[in-house]
């Protein structure tokens, strides 16, 4: 799919930060593991089986992509809408069962932003509710300026607008901001609004064809906050651990 980006120019090694937007799932929230748990039960359910690259090609994008994917890829094999109804009701007994946990070094870099007072933000795909349901129960809402979600854009991510949205909610530069993302489908996004891009890889790492666009790479939550302390891109980290 052809993503029309945003203006990219050359940007220093060294840069004044004005905003950080961050992604919510697999990234914030230790979600995606349970998503992909309740896929693979979903998929046994149906008596199907081998479309995990199916699921991959579904994080990071709306209910109304995933509608339209399922519909389009399981049609053949099984009820795209009973399975999407098995996977969802697999997934929230799951989020239900237990409060979800904060990826490590979450807490500590947003804690960090707020004491710098850089703007920050979330774009997730989640809807309003599941997002506000998630960022209150682990009490991370106050860190936010504002928060925007799936049910806000008509173009889910990979498509540029929501980083877009949520860079003007809160005035963002977006030449001198970061957009934090675990997804293949939230970088190219992030990357096409314009922003510097950091992915910390969750449940796929990312392929050449991320990497090609020239983001940053860390292992997780506790690297991005040594690069922002640092105020300098590590270019990826993967490769060097």
């Amino acid at each position: 799919m052809a993503i029309e980006s945003a203006s990219h120019q050359q940007r220093p090694a060294y840069m004044t930060i004005d905003s950080v937007i961050f992604d919510l799932d697999g990234l914030l929230v230790d979600t995606e593991r349970f998503s992909k748990l309740a896929f693979h039960q979903a998929e046994e359910a149906h008596g199907l089986s081998g479309h995990t690259d199916l699921f991959l090609s579904l994080v990071g994008t709306n209910d109304r992509q995933h509608t339209e994917r399922l519909a389009s890829e399981l049609t053949e094999f099984t009820d795209p809408v009973a399975f999407r109804k098995t996977w969802v009701e697999a997934y929230l007994q799951m989020v239900n069962e237990a409060p979800v946990p904060l990826l490590p070094g979450v807490s500590e870099t947003l804690e960090w932003l707020k004491q710098e007072r850089i703007k920050t933000a979330v774009a997730t795909s989640s809807t309003s509710d599941a997002a506000k349901k998630k960022l209150t129960e682990t009490d991370i809402h106050h860190y936010f300026d504002s928060v925007t979600c799936g049910d806000h854009v008509s173009r889910s991510k990979p498509y540029p607008d929501i980083y877009i949205r949520a860079g003007e909610t809160i005035s963002a530069d977006m030449s001198r901001s970061i957009g934090l993302e675990d997804s293949a489908n939230g970088v190219k996004s992030a990357h096409a609004a314009g922003l510097n891009v950091i992915q910390v890889p969750n449940v796929v790492e990312p392929s050449n064809e991320i990497l090609a666009l020239g983001i940053d790479v860390c292992t997780s939550m506790h690297d991005v906050l040594d690069m922002l302390r640092a105020g300098e891109p590590v270019k990826s980290r993967l490769s060097k651990s």
